[in-house]
């Protein structure tokens, strides 16, 4: 039971903006953050190069934000690289947003990835893609599409490394999961108290936290940080005597 002086503590495993900080304080709950993931934009030049011209594969794939982050990098390094027009898949919209910011348009966004490859399978026109992707994605995108006869390139494009740090999450009355990744990282030192929610901001990452512990979990009605954040404020709002 909280008692009436002290604000509801939220927990996230990766650190947030302070206009969102702002968000959460001004709807009387307290923040606490932590990165447990580190992306590194590192990748293969000449090979990420390559696969951006590739004229024997039907579509590209792009399912995270880190993705585009260092196409833009690339292309920063490049001279005047022109990317040929392709049919262009994406997951989220931060990331069919950035993708838009560099002159490419996506076709079509899902908000995960197994949602995006069934509607990938379902274009009889695309019979292999380029999956620009992490080292650490998961293979539920490339696994179901070579189910369904589409081949897949995976080009690794950005690296995770996983930070395994230990919290003391007895007082927590919520935690923040923003990918499957954090999830793996969170738990490897970490346990919820029973009934704590998860708010997570996706059904990937909300499957994740489901391997891990039977504690309620609840998504983002929009796949983005700003989504789950609203999520969290009118989860504390609506509940009985949430300051009580």
């Amino acid at each position: 039971m909280i008692s009436e002086t002290k604000r509801p503590l939220i927990f996230s495993t990766r650190r947030i903006p302070e206009d969102l900080q702002n968000q959460l304080e001004s709807a009387g709950l307290e923040l606490q953050s932590l990165d447990f993931i580190k992306v590194e934009q590192s990748f293969d030049a000449s090979s990420f190069r390559s696969r951006l011209l590739n004229s024997d594969s039907s579509a590209r794939v792009f399912t995270s934000k880190n993705a585009v982050r260092s196409l833009k990098a690339l292309l920063a390094s490049e001279n005047q690289m022109q990317i040929p027009a392709k049919k262009t898949f994406t997951v989220g919209i931060r990331a069919t947003e950035m993708l838009a910011d560099l002159g490419i348009k996506s076709n079509v966004r899902a908000e995960n990835a197994l949602i995006l490859a069934q509607i990938i399978a379902r274009n009889s026109d695309v019979k292999s893609v380029d999956f620009f992707c992490g080292d650490k994605a998961l293979d539920d995108l490339p696994e179901y599409l070579e189910s369904k006869n589409v081949r897949v390139h995976k080009e690794i494009v950005y690296h995770t490394d996983l930070v395994h740090e230990e919290v003391d999450s007895t007082d927590f009355n919520g935690v923040i999961f923003l990918s499957p990744t954090a999830a793996y990282s969170f738990f490897k030192k970490n346990r919820l108290p029973a009934g704590v929610p998860a708010f997570c901001i996706g059904a990937t990452t909300a499957e994740a936290v489901r391997m891990r512990c039977e504690n309620p979990r609840i998504c983002a009605k929009e796949p983005t940080l700003k989504g789950v954040i609203q999520r969290i404020i009118e989860h504390f709002a609506a509940r009985p005597n949430s300051n009580s």
